[in-house]
C-alpha cells in the first residue's frame, strides 16, 4: 500500500469531564509535531514518558506521551498518544494547539482504516473491532472478542482450501474425461461438495442468530387503553418512560426503551390502546401498534379481562394481567403482575428472557449483512453439484471461492471501505 501523505490526529475517548482524555496522532510528520510542542525532545519509542505539552512557552498540562515507530504501531505508521486530564479546559486547548500544526482532525474510523490498509488488520478484524467497541451488552462482547482471535480468518482460509481442494479434483476429472475413471473418484467430490455446504451452512445458522444477539429483541407491549402497558414501561425501565394517567388514549406514539437482560438487548415498545378510536390521530397510533406487533420477536398482550380471542392475530405472545394489587383474581394461562408492588414482574422478564434466549453461541459468527450474503452465494453456487455437467460445476466452484475469499479481501476494497467505517468512532 502507499503510505498516506497526511498527519491526522482525534480525541480518542469521550469529550467530557473525566479523569483522563487519550488524543492520538498517525502519520509520518507525527513524531516532529509532538516534540514541537513538548517539554521532553527525547522519546523512547513504546514507553509512555512523563510530558508537558506546550503552547509556545506555556504548559497546557502535564501528560503521558508514548511515540511508537513505524510499523510497530496501530496503524502502521508512525503513531503519538498523549493521556492527558479530562477537562474540557486541557482537551480544548491540545486541540486547538495540534490544529495550529496544520494537522487534519480524523475521519470516523480512519486509524482503523489506516490499519487495514498498512497490513496492520484484515478485512474482518477490522470490523469486529468496530463490533467490539460497540458493543452494548455482555453477549455482544463475548461474540467480538471471540473474532478478534482471528476465528474468521481461520474459517475463511479453512472453507478457501478445502473448495482449492475440490476445485484441483473436479479439474482433474477434465484433464482425463475421455477416460473410464473409477466411480469413487465421483463418490470422493460429491463427499468434499457436501461436507463443504454443510460447513458453510451451519455457520450462517449461526451468524443469523449472532445477528439477533447484535440487533437486540424487540418486544411490543400491546392491549386496550389503562391495562397497565405504560406502567410496566416505567417499572423495569426504573423512570418514567412513558405517560401514565387515567384518561384513556394518553399514549399515541410508539416509545420504546432498551435493557440489557441476562447479557442481551431486549427493546420494549410502548404502544397506544387498542380500541375504537375517536378521532385521526389515535387511528394512526392504533396502526402503528399493529405494525410494530407484527413485526416483533414477542408481543405482551396486556388484558383488561379476559378479552384474549380479540388478539388471535397477534402471533408470539404472552397475556398478562396487570394491577394485581388491586385486583388478585387469577386468570389461568394469564400472567399477573403489579407495577406498584412489582409482583410477578421479575418472574415475567425470566419468562421472555426464557422465549427469546437461545442457547449460547460458540465459535466464530459473522455479524454483518455482507459476510451472510456473500455464504449464501456461495451455498447457492455448491448446491446440487452436478457433475454431468462438469464444466458448469467447475465454474460454479470457483466463484464460490471467489465469494468466501471476496469476505475478506482487499481487491474493490474502495467499494467498500465506506460501508465498513460509516459507523466507527472518531479516534479509532
Amino acid at each position: 500500500m502507499k503510505p498516506f501523505k497526511d498527519t491526522i490526529f482525534a480525541l480518542s475517548t469521550q469529550k467530557g469531564k473525566s479523569g483522563i482524555a487519550v488524543f492520538r496522532i498517525s502519520g509520518k510528520n507525527s513524531h516532529k509535531i509532538i516534540k514541537s510542542i513538548s517539554s521532553k525532545k527525547n522519546f523512547k519509542a513504546n514507553f509512555a514518558s512523563l510530558n508537558n505539552i506546550l503552547d509556545g512557552k506555556n504548559i497546557i498540562d502535564q501528560t503521558l506521551t508514548t511515540l511508537f515507530k513505524s510499523p510497530k504501531s496501530y496503524t502502521g505508521e508512525d503513531m503519538v498518544e498523549i493521556s492527558c486530564h479530562g477537562s474540557i479546559s486541557v482537551i480544548n486547548k491540545i486541540n486547538k494547539t495540534l490544529l495550529k500544526k496544520q494537522i487534519r482532525i480524523a475521519e470516523p474510523g480512519e486509524f482503523t482504516k489506516r490499519a487495514l490498509m498498512n497490513n496492520k488488520l484484515s478485512v474482518l478484524e477490522a470490523e469486529t473491532i468496530n463490533d467490539l467497541v460497540n458493543a452494548e451488552t455482555e453477549n455482544q462482547r463475548k461474540i467480538a472478542i471471540g473474532n478478534l482471535s482471528g476465528s474468521l480468518d481461520i474459517f475463511i482460509n479453512e472453507v478457501s482450501n478445502k473448495l482449492k481442494k475440490l476445485l484441483a479434483d473436479i479439474e482433474a476429472i477434465i484433464d482425463f474425461i475421455d477416460e473410464d475413471l473409477p466411480k469413487e473418484i465421483y463418490k470422493g467430490i460429491i463427499e468434499q461438495n457436501k461436507n463443504i455446504y454443510k460447513q458453510i451452512n451451519n455457520i450462517i445458522k449461526k451468524s443469523s442468530l449472532s445477528k439477533k444477539i447484535y440487533s437486540g429483541f424487540t418486544i411490543t407491549i400491546i392491549g386496550k387503553p389503562n391495562t397497565g402497558k405504560s406502567s410496566f414501561i416505567n417499572y423495569i425501565n426504573n423512570k418514567e418512560v412513558s405517560i401514565v394517567t387515567n384518561i384513556p388514549g394518553t399514549t399515541t406514539d410508539l416509545i420504546s426503551s432498551s435493557l440489557d437482560i441476562n447479557g442481551n438487548k431486549y427493546t420494549f415498545v410502548d404502544t397506544a390502546g387498542i380500541r375504537e378510536y375517536k378521532n385521526l390521530i389515535e387511528k394512526i397510533g392504533i396502526e402503528k401498534s399493529l405494525e410494530s406487533a407484527e413485526k416483533s420477536d414477542l408481543n405482551i398482550v396486556f388484558l383488561k379481562n379476559n378479552e384474549r380471542e380479540n388478539y388471535s392475530k397477534i402471533k408470539s405472545k404472552i397475556f398478562v394481567k396487570s394491577k394485581y394489587d388491586i385486583n388478585k383474581k387469577k386468570i389461568k394461562g394469564v400472567h399477573s403482575i403489579s407495577s406498584v408492588s412489582g409482583y410477578g414482574i421479575e418472574n415475567l422478564i425470566k419468562i421472555i428472557s426464557n422465549k427469546l434466549q437461545k442457547r449460547p453461541i460458540v465459535g466464530p459468527t459473522f455479524s454483518r449483512e455482507r459476510h451472510i450474503e456473500s455464504l449464501k452465494k456461495s451455498l447457492i453456487l455448491l448446491k446440487n453439484l452436478d457433475l454431468k455437467k462438469i464444466d458448469i460445476a467447475a465454474e460454479n466452484v470457483r466463484r464460490s471461492i471467489m465469494y468466501i475469499e471476496g469476505i475478506n479481501h482487499k481487491f474493490d476494497i474502495e467499494k467498500i471501505l465506506d460501508i465498513i467505517f460509516s459507523d466507527f468512532c472518531i479516534g479509532k
